[in-house]
């Protein structure tokens, strides 16, 4: 048990993405769950046992809108929305999928939240059906979606985990979760047998959540290895693959040895500290030469001549910096790792960086141009600029997931 809410094991784990493919596979889960729901009475948490009958269930978190119009009005955005009928009136309830419950706060699920959501208005109201004019839905007081397994009651009773858990347990619901079924499919799944294999616990990772959870982790730490081993050094919109097949190869080479599986993977971590020194290296060489004072000054007074707002400088940064980027990557190639005489291709990408100062200057202009024949006219002849900010350019994209639950 330990060891699931061990700080270094969720660390290493999360380099491989390991928290939202947990959390999207859970997601996924839930919604199936809820679907049965329709046609049964659900009890309202703390409301005296009174309950209401379930007439439909609304998936919000596979809609970007959703998300994106929710984000802008700073509002709590659960996955779900339970929509039923209690003494003749209609009522909304929020559903959120949490497999840590730890996790888990009230307001993600309260009145305020569902009440926020129903102003966003056709982007919600299409999913839960038409609303009576004359009458406003009931909002309750919405659950959390937990698996059903050993961590989730210890929590409830203890209240203690990597963070402090602050919901009752009436507002949570636990879903089952077999450990077969959870896992099935998943990214590094394939992985977790050799990894098991290192300590033989006296347990069968599919019938365990547990256990399972605990060396998918460690599965997905793998993962985060073999990316940071095989990927570009000279990163740009890269969208790399994981081919399962090496790092299960990689694991079970490692596990020969290896006195457990922890060890096996930090091991592993450590072996590879040298080509991220290296990726750190030529993001440093690569990096943007443009001051940020001096290219503020520069929009200022470009936009001054045009006699218009000027634009963000960290827009500016960005498309200079794309514009960068891709023309080092398309002279000196992804530089792939092991590169033979790294300091050399290092001087040597600094020279390529050099050589493109005049055209860059060039592509700074146009950059500003462009974004000036956006800009509204000037107020007073000048106008703040609050983002000024570097932002990087041109990394390798890891994994995307959903959030993490």
């Amino acid at each position: 048990m330990a060891a699931l809410l061990d700080r270094g094991v969720m660390g290493l784990a999360d380099r491989g993405g390991a928290s939202g493919l947990v959390g999207a596979r859970w997601a996924d889960l839930c919604a199936a769950h809820l679907s049965t729901w329709p046609g049964t009475h659900r009890q309202i948490p703390g409301d005296g046992g009174e309950a209401f009958l379930v007439d439909h269930v609304a998936r919000l978190d596979d809609r970007p809108a959703i998300a994106a119009a929710a984000s802008k009005r700073a509002l709590q955005n659960p996955d779900l929305l339970v929509v039923g009928r209690r003494g003749g009136r209609m009522v909304v309830q929020a559903a959120d999928a949490k497999f840590s419950v730890e996790t888990a706060r009230s307001k993600q699920v309260s009145t305020a939240v569902v009440h926020g959501l129903l102003g966003l208005g056709e982007l919600v109201t299409d999913l839960i059906g038409d609303l009576d004019p004359d009458a406003e839905p009931d909002l309750v007081e919405g659950v959390f979606l937990c698996p059903d397994f050993p961590l989730t009651h210890i929590m409830l009773r203890h209240r203690h985990g990597i963070v402090r858990t602050t919901v009752r347990a009436d507002q949570v619901v636990l879903v089952p979760a077999p450990a077969g079924t959870f896992f099935h499919g998943l990214e590094g799944a394939q992985v977790m047998e050799p990894l098991a294999s290192v300590d033989a616990l006296p347990v069968a990772v599919e019938e365990n959540l547990l256990a399972a959870l605990y060396y998918f982790r460690l599965a997905r730490a793998g993962v985060g290895c073999w990316l940071d081993a095989t990927g570009p050094l000279l990163a740009f919109n890269d969208r790399p693959t994981v081919d399962e097949a090496a790092v299960r190869a990689e694991a079970e080479h490692r596990a020969t040895g290896a006195r457990s599986a922890f060890e096996l993977v930090t091991v592993w971590y450590n072996d590879v500290q040298a080509v991220r020194a290296q990726r750190t290296a030529v993001d440093q060489v690569a990096a943007l030469p443009l001051m940020t004072r001096d290219l503020r000054e520069r929009v200022a007074r470009m936009a001054g001549t045009a006699g218009v707002a000027p634009p963000s400088v960290n827009q500016v940064r960005r498309r200079a910096g794309a514009w960068y980027r891709a023309q080092l990557r398309e002279r000196m190639g992804p530089m792939l790792p092991p590169v033979p005489n790294f300091p050399g291709a290092l001087q040597e990408l600094g020279q390529i960086g050099a050589s493109l100062g005049p055209a860059l200057d060039a592509e700074v202009d146009r950059v500003i141009e462009e974004l000036l024949a956006d800009r509204p006219p000037a107020i007073n002849g000048t106008e703040s600029d609050s983002n000024s900010g570097a932002t990087a350019v041109g990394g390798t994209e890891r994994p995307s997931h959903r959030r993490t639950r």
